[in-house]
């Protein structure tokens, strides 16, 4: 372990050389590349974020700067507190639908700056208007996700739908002919809407446009008003999938792609190389675009896999994704769903200090033992025990990680991948107050 000054140094160093690897990268790949000038475009036009008083301001500094410290695995003032995801529940807060909620802007609006507005507790909060999309998925019919109002009852929490939109046997094809074989073949399997020469058309892809703008205005000025009115610092700009992950859940479903790792490896390991650059371009544009720097990296399959596999075909692509973020200056947050205590050992070949490892159910105190004095963890209070649980039953396991992961730094306590859905208010404030009341240094 670090001497505690060589640590608060170490921090420090930490946090200047990823904000100057966010200038390099906003001076030059910005500025350079016709992609990215769109996103700064509208970085520049809706991202103004205005204190409305010193207090708020110096609020703001000193949240943002106690998760910097524990990320960097440096010793905060108090065990950092954070919503991490974060999706319905404050539809179920402010009691709207989740129909609502994912498609009228202005009761999500609403509903989301409610929530906000009662939790200033919370050191970071999660961007959860992101899923305000409903307008965009109805006008696209893009069928790889469900929504409630839409496809599902209106309280159902959104699903993916994995189903095999490349046959095993067009593989060497796609590989062949990259995004113009995705464009002609794979688009109008996804949406009815999209015709092989023609693309969406014009009117529709005007339309598009439209509502991807008004979206992102909508976005960007709801983080505005967090971070200005409330003090609160926005934690992502983006979520989204790992380049296996990816292949699996738009290409192949995980059947076929779990076949696949027996029948055709090679084709396998091709696709998701093909995947990384288009994963890295998602994040810089959203990173852009919004001016957060943070970047959820979803690995939904990987506990299918067993570490061999891992290594394999979803490892390589995955370091890819991580170490393109990092010298961009993005924070790669590696989100481990379900129980992959079985792979936590690979999270040592990542760069110390320039990530998170977000844990579900998987063994956060063994995690501790593993990742301790290399990465930030962040986790995992059991969503079950927020929504079925009592208070005590929440104070009880904060306790623990307070007592068993937080010592020596480098951890911020949260739900298992944020608040469920449904989790009882209660429970919520309890996993916050206990934390801000025992959870000093």
């Amino acid at each position: 372990m670090w001497k505690e000054t060589g640590k608060f140094g170490s921090v420090l160093d930490n946090r200047a050389e990823f904000d100057e690897t966010w200038r390099k990268f906003c001076a030059t790949a910005v500025k350079q590349r016709r992609d990215l000038k769109g996103a700064g475009f509208i970085n520049r036009i809706t991202r103004r974020t205005k204190f409305k008083n010193e207090a708020t301001e110096r609020r703001f500094r000193e949240k943002e700067n106690r998760v910097n410290t524990a990320i960097a695995l440096g010793v905060p003032d108090r065990v950092p507190v954070i919503t991490n995801g974060l999706s319905f529940y404050p539809a179920y807060y402010s009691g709207i639908s989740f129909a609502d909620y994912c498609n009228d802007r202005r009761k999500c609006r609403a509903a989301y700056l409610k929530f906000v507005s009662e939790n200033t507790w919370f050191d970071e909060m999660f961007p959860a208007q992101m899923i305000n999309i409903g307008k965009l998925v109805s006008l696209s019919q893009v069928d790889f996700i469900r929504l409630p109002g839409i496809h599902l009852e209106e309280n159902m929490t959104y699903q993916f739908v994995e189903k095999e939109r490349l046959a095993s046997d067009e593989y060497p094809q796609f590989i062949q002919e990259g995004y113009e074989y995705f464009q002609r073949v794979i688009m109008p399997r996804i949406s009815p809407l999209y015709h092989p020469e023609y693309g969406w058309g014009k009117r529709r892809l005007a339309k598009l446009i439209k509502e991807l703008l008004s979206f992102t205005f909508f976005y960007n000025r709801i983080v505005n008003t967090v971070e200005g009115e409330y003090g609160l610092p926005v934690d992502t700009a983006a979520m989204f999938f790992e380049p296996y992950d990816l292949a699996a859940i738009l290409f192949r479903g995980l059947t076929g792609i779990s076949t696949d790792l027996f029948r055709c490896p090679e084709m396998v390991e091709r696709v998701t190389e093909m995947l990384a650059p288009v994963v890295i371009s998602v994040y810089e544009n959203f990173v852009v675009g919004s001016g957060l720097r943070g970047a959820v990296i979803l690995c939904e399959r990987a506990f299918s896999l067993s570490p061999r596999r891992f290594a394999r075909f979803s490892l390589p692509t995955l370091k890819k994704v991580v170490d393109a973020l990092i010298e961009r200056g993005i924070l790669p947050i590696i989100t481990l769903e379900g129980d992959c205590t079985h792979l936590f050992e690979f999270m040592l070949e990542f760069p110390e200090g320039k990530c998170i490892c977000n844990i579900d159910t998987g063994d956060i105190f063994k995690a501790r033992n593993i990742l301790e004095g290399h990465m930030c963890i962040a986790g995992n209070v059991p969503m079950n025990m927020m929504v079925t649980g009592t208070p005590d039953n929440i104070r009880e396991y904060c306790k623990r990680l307070i007592q068993e992961v937080a010592p020596g730094g480098g951890y911020l306590l949260s739900g298992a991948l944020g608040i469920p859905d449904n989790a009882r208010p209660e429970n919520v404030r309890a996993m916050v107050e206990y934390t801000i009341e025992h959870g000093k240094y």
